[in-house]
C-alpha cells in the first residue's frame, strides 16, 4: 500500500494516524473472501474509524454508507480505514487474527507503532516499506502545512488550492473545523484521508 507511505508531518501529529488496507491474495485465497471481508467491515464499523471506502462506491463522505459498501464489493474486493486510536487497529488485528480470515492485512502508521502492535498479537510482519522521501524539484510543491493535508491522500486527489480554500473558510468563519475536514476527505475515493487527524491540523490556523 505505497500510496499510504507518503504522509507528510511531525512525529506528534502523525501518532494517531493509522491506515489500514484488507485484502485477499489474489489466485491464492480470493474465493470466498468477499464474505469475510464483509464480516470485517462489521468489525471496523463497530470500532469507528475515521473514514473507511472501497474503489465501488467511494467513501462515507462521499456518500456511500456501510451497507453500500458491503453490498457492492467485488470479487477480488478490499477495503481501506483510517484509525485514531492505536487500541482500536490492534483489536481489528486480533479480530482478524482469531477469525483466521487468512486476509493480508496492511497497516500505515509511524513505524514503531505498528512494529508493537504486530508484536503484541504474535505476529512478524511480512514485509516493511518505508518511504524515502520526495524527490526532484522541490521548490513546485506547496508549503509543509498544506502537504501535511494532500499527502493523506496518497493518489494526489485532495488538491492543494481545495485545503487553502477550507482554511480561509474557517478563518473568516463561514465554515466548521469538522465540516472543513469532511469537505478535504470528500475526494480521496479510497478512504485514507484521516478526518480526525486533518481537524487537529486545522485547529492550528484557528489560533493563529
Amino acid at each position: 500500500m505505497t500510496h499510504s507511505l507518503h504522509r507528510r508531518g511531525t512525529k506528534e501529529n502523525l501518532t494517531n494516524d493509522f491506515v489500514v488496507l484488507a485484502t485477499p491474495a489474489v489466485g491464492i485465497n480470493q474465493e470466498g473472501s468477499k464474505e469475510k471481508l464483509i464480516d470485517l467491515l462489521d468489525k471496523i464499523f463497530e470500532l469507528e474509524p475515521t473514514n473507511i471506502g472501497s474503489y465501488e462506491t467511494g467513501t462515507i463522505y462521499s456518500g456511500a454508507t456501510i451497507e453500500e459498501i458491503k453490498n457492492r464489493l467485488s470479487e477480488t474486493p478490499r477495503v481501506r480505514c483510517c484509525f485514531n486510536d492505536k487500541n482500536k487497529v490492534r483489536e481489528l488485528v486480533r479480530y482478524a487474527k482469531d477469525m483466521g480470515f487468512g486476509l493480508s492485512i496492511t497497516i500505515s502508521g509511524l513505524i514503531d507503532d505498528v512494529k508493537a502492535i504486530a508484536a503484541e498479537e504474535g505476529i512478524t510482519p511480512h514485509s516493511i516499506n518505508l518511504s524515502l522521501k520526495t524527490h526532484g524539484n522541490m521548490e513546485l510543491l506547496p508549503g509543509q502545512a498544506v502537504l501535511e493535508f494532500v499527502t493523506m491522500c496518497g493518489h494526489g486527489m485532495v488538491s492543494r488550492y481545495l485545503v487553502d480554500y477550507v482554511i480561509r473558510r474557517i478563518e473568516s468563519g463561514k465554515m466548521d473545523i469538522e465540516k472543513g475536514a469532511k469537505m478535504l476527505a470528500k475526494p480521496c475515493i479510497c478512504g485514507i484521508f484521516n478526518t480526525a487527524r486533518a481537524e487537529m491540523l486545522l485547529k492550528k490556523f484557528v489560533s493563529h
